[in-house]
C-alpha cells in the first residue's frame, strides 16, 4: 500500500464502493491530508457532504489476495536473516559445548595429577661429597675387637647415613613437612676422596678404601645414594647441577637443602630460586667456607650438626699404636734434670713382652687381615681424638690446595727445631718413640742441584751433619755446601730407617726415624718411602726429652753406598738413592744397615 501525502486544500481518501467503515475514517478526520491509491479505487473527500451515506465496498477475495501479498513480501523479506541468524546460533552453541567439555576433562586431568602429586610427596638433599666431609666420628669411628678397617668403614657409613636422615627430619617438623620422604644424593671423587682420607689417617692407602663406608651408606636406606661421579674435575658439579634443575619445580619435591655452598659456581643455578625460603634451605658446616655470595640469595640457611666435619681436613691424623716403652729409655730418666725430662706415667694398656716383639700387622690396617684374631701380627686399632696440627707457634694452619699448603699442614710441624732441643737430649713422644728434629721440604731446585754435586763427588754425611768427621783418609767430599745443599742432604739421609726404629737413642744416628715425606705412599701419596709403616703412626709432638748415647766411633767405614767408596764416618748419598722415589713395588718393612744399599726418596 503506497502513501502519498499532497499539500492542498481539500485531502481526497480513496475509498471503496462499499464504503470505508466509520472507525477508519475516524483516524483520519483531523487535519492531515492524505491520499490513498489501491486498485479499482477513487479519489473521494470525505468532506463532502454525504460522504458516509456513500460508501463502496470492497470485494472479499480481493482483500485476502492483498493481504497474502503482503504477508508474502514480508516472509520473503525476512526469512533469509532468520536463517541466518538461526545457523550463527547453532554454531556459538557447538563452540560452547566443546569448550566446556574440554574444560570438564582438563579439570578431571588436573584433579588426578594433583591427587598423584600429593600421594607421594619427598624432599631432595643434595650433598658435594668432595667439600661437605662427614665428620670423623662418623668416618674414622672406633674399631672394636677384631674388627678390621673395612668393617670399622662399614658401620661409620651406616651410621653416617641414618645420623644425616635424623637431622634432615629434624629440620623438617619445624617447617611442618614430618609427612615427606627424605632422598639423599651424594657425588663426590671416591677415588680422590679417599686419598685426601688416606692422608688425614682416616683411611688406609688404597685408591678407593673408602668404598665400605659408600657401600655401607647406600645399604641403610632405599632412597639415600653416595654416587661416584669420577675423577674428572667437575664431575660431581654437573650432576647436582642437573639433579636441581629437574626438581626446583617439581610438585612432588616439597623442599630442597643444598649443601654444596663452598663452591661459589652454584650460584648461577640458584639465582633464578632467590628468595624463595619456603622451598630451599642451604647447608652451612663449620669445616667448609660458606662464601658471601650465597647469603644473599635469601634462602634459608640451617647447619646440621654432628653430620660433617667441624674442621677443615687440613692435617692428616694418624693411626696411633698402643703405648710401647723402650726399657734403656726409661733407665736414663734419672740422669736428666727434671725440668726437661716429663715422667711418663704407667700406661694401663701397655702390651705385653710377646706383643712388642710382633710386627703391625699391614694388612689389619687396609681391613685385609683374613687370620682375624688368629694373625701372628698386631692388629692396631685406629685412633680418632687426634689432635688439631698446629705450628710450632700454636697458630692452626690453614691449606688452600696446593701443594706447598699441603706441606705446611703436615704434622711433620709439630717436631721441634734443632735449635729447641737440648744439648745431649733426644726428643720422644708420648710412647717413648723417638723423633727426629724438623727438616724444611727442599725445592726441586736445590734437590737436582744435590744431584749434581752426588755425581761429581759423594758427600760425607757425618761431616756435613754431625759436623766433625774422624776418619783420617775419608774418601767422601768434604767442601763447602751451601744451607739449602744441607738440608736436602739431610732430608735424604733420613728417609733411610733406622736399624733400631723409634728405640734409638744415638746421638749422632743420622738416620731417619719417623717420615717427614708429605707425599708419602702411606698417607696416600705416590712418593715409595723406605721407613717402615709403624714409622707412620707415631704421634709426632714432643712428650719428654731422654739422654742420648755417646758412643766412641767404630773404625770401619760406613757408606750408604753399595760398593763401598772411601771411608767416612757417616758414609755417603749416592745419586741413585736420590731417584729411586719411583720404587714403589718393595717390602714396607725392609731394614737398612749401615752398608745397605736401598735408595732414599726426596719429599
Amino acid at each position: 500500500m503506497n502513501v502519498i501525502t499532497r499539500p492542498t486544500t481539500a485531502t481526497y481518501y480513496p475509498v471503496t464502493r462499499s464504503g470505508v467503515s466509520r472507525s477508519l475514517l475516524g483516524l483520519y478526520r483531523h487535519a492531515l491530508h492524505i491520499r490513498i491509491a489501491l486498485p479499482s479505487l477513487r479519489y473521494f473527500d470525505i468532506r463532502r457532504p454525504g460522504f458516509y451515506n456513500d460508501t463502496i465496498m470492497v470485494a472479499e477475495d480481493e482483500l485476502l489476495r492483498d493481504k497474502a501479498q503482503l504477508a508474502e513480501y514480508r516472509k520473503s523479506n525476512t526469512l533469509s536473516d532468520i536463517l541466518d541468524k538461526y545457523v550463527a546460533l547453532i554454531e556459538d552453541h557447538q563452540r560452547l559445548r566443546s569448550d566446556y567439555e574440554e574444560e570438564r576433562d582438563a579439570r578431571e586431568k588436573y584433579k588426578q595429577m594433583a591427587r598423584g602429586q600429593e600421594r607421594n610427596p619427598f624432599v631432595l638433599v643434595l650433598v658435594d661429597g668432595d667439600g661437605y666431609i662427614f665428620n670423623e666420628d662418623l668416618v674414622g669411628t672406633k674399631s672394636f675387637e677384631g674388627e678390621g678397617n673395612a668393617e670399622r668403614l662399614a658401620r661409620g657409613g651406616s651410621n653416617a647415613a641414618r645420623q644425616l636422615n635424623d637431622a634432615i627430619k629434624t629440620s623438617l617438623r619445624r617447617k611442618g613437612l614430618e609427612h615427606c620422604q627424605v632422598m639423599v644424593r651424594v657425588y663426590a671423587n671416591v677415588a680422590g676422596l679417599s686419598k685426601a682420607l688416606s692422608k688425614a689417617g682416616l683411611v688406609g692407602a688404597e685408591k678407593r678404601s673408602f668404598a665400605p663406608f659408600i657401600a655401607s651408606f647406600n645399604r641403610s636406606s632405599g632412597l639415600s645414594d653416595f654416587v661416584d661421579a669420577g675423577e674428572l674435575k667437575e664431575n660431581a658439579d654437573f650432576k647436582l647441577r642437573s639433579l636441581l634443575q629437574l626438581y626446583a619445580d617439581n610438585a612432588q619435591c616439597k623442599h630442597i637443602y643444598f649443601a654444596a655452598c663452598h663452591d661459589v659456581g652454584y650460584i648461577s643455578d640458584l639465582t633464578p630460586h632467590a628468595g624463595n625460603s619456603t622451598r630451599f634451605t642451604l647447608i652451612n658446616s663449620r669445616g667448609i667456607k660458606f662464601h658471601d655470595e650465597f647469603a644473599k640469595l635469601g634462602m634459608g640457611v640451617e647447619e646440621l650438626p654432628g653430620v660433617f666435619r667441624s674442621t677443615p681436613l687440613d692435617g692428616p691424623a694418624f693411626y696411633r699404636p698402643p703405648n710401647t716403652g723402650f726399657a734403656n729409655s726409661n733407665n736414663m730418666t734419672n740422669k736428666v734434670a727434671p725440668s726437661l725430662v716429663k715422667q711418663q706415667p704407667p700406661s694401663t694398656d701397655t702390651p705385653s713382652v710377646s706383643e712388642k716383639a710382633r710386627s703391625v700387622c699391614d694388612f689389619y690396617k687396609v681391613g685385609k687381615c683374613k687370620y682375624g684374631a688368629q694373625c701372628r701380627y698386631l692388629h692396631v686399632s685406629s685412633s680418632t681424638n687426634s689432635p688439631s696440627w698446629r705450628s710450632p707457634s700454636g697458630d692452626k694452619l690453614e691449606t688452600n690446595g696446593s701443594a706447598e699448603s699441603q706441606r705446611s699442614a703436615s704434622p711433620t710441624v709439630s717436631l721441634p727445631r734443632k735449635e729447641t732441643i737440648p744439648p745431649s737430649l733426644i726428643p720422644v713422644n708420648k710412647n717413648n718413640y723417638r723423633l727426629d728434629p724438623y727438616i724444611p721440604p727442599p725445592s726441586t731446585e736445590t734437590v737436582q742441584e744435590l744431584r749434581a754435586r752426588i755425581n761429581n763427588k759423594r758427600l760425607c754425611n757425618s761431616y756435613y751433619l754431625n759436623g766433625s768427621c774422624e776418619q783420617e783418609n775419608c774418601g767422601f767430599d768434604h767442601g763447602p755446601l751451601s744451607p739449602d745443599l744441607k738440608n736436602a742432604l739431610e732430608s735424604l739421609a733420613r728417609s733411610l730407617p733406622c736399624p733400631k726404629r723409634g728405640s734409638c737413642r744415638k746421638a749422632n744416628c743420622t738416620h731417619g726415624h719417623i717420615c717427614q715425606t708429605p707425599d708419602c705412599k702411606h698417607r696416600g701419596g705416590k712418593l715409595y718411602c723406605k721407613l717402615p709403616y709403624a714409622s707412620h703412626n707415631e704421634d709426632y709432638a714432643v712428650a719428654s726429652y731422654l739422654p742420648a748415647e755417646t758412643r766412641p766411633r767404630q773404625s770401619r767405614q760406613t757408606s750408604y753406598a753399595s760398593n763401598g767408596g772411601g771411608g767416612g764416618g757417616g758414609g755417603s748419598i749416592r745419586d741413585d738413592d736420590a731417584e729411586s722415589s719411583s720404587r714403589g713395588d718393595e717390602d714396607d718393612d725392609e731394614q737398612v744397615g749401615m752398608n745397605g744399599s736401598n735408595g732414599a726418596s726426596i719429599g
